[in-house]
């Protein structure tokens, strides 16, 4: 059977309700600037132990595999240029 429990507070979450909601809100701020340059450096491990563990593999398939996303990046952008006239503004200036 599942026993469920109260506990107090420790005295940092006191600590955390007594700020200013600024102090509060810039904390908060923070905290999720550090998780997200954690998540950015977490992906970039991935990827290089991906790529590290392919080209172990495969020798030459991380070279081959930037000179795909080189040719796939262009055929993207001339697309993009194509498919806007050029007197048309861009939606985000």
């Amino acid at each position: 059977m599942l026993e469920l429990t109260y506990s107090e507070p420790t005295q940092s979450q006191k600590q955390t309700i007594l700020k200013t909601p600024a102090e509060n809100v810039e904390q908060r701020l923070e905290d999720l600037q550090r998780a997200d340059r954690s998540l950015y450096k977490m992906m970039g491990m991935e990827v290089w132990s991906i790529a590290k563990t392919m080209d172990d593999l495969y020798p030459g398939f991380w070279n081959q595999f930037m000179a795909n996303r080189r040719v796939a990046m262009k055929n993207f952008i001339d697309q993009k240029q194509t498919d806007r006239p050029h007197n048309e503004e861009h939606p985000f200036i």
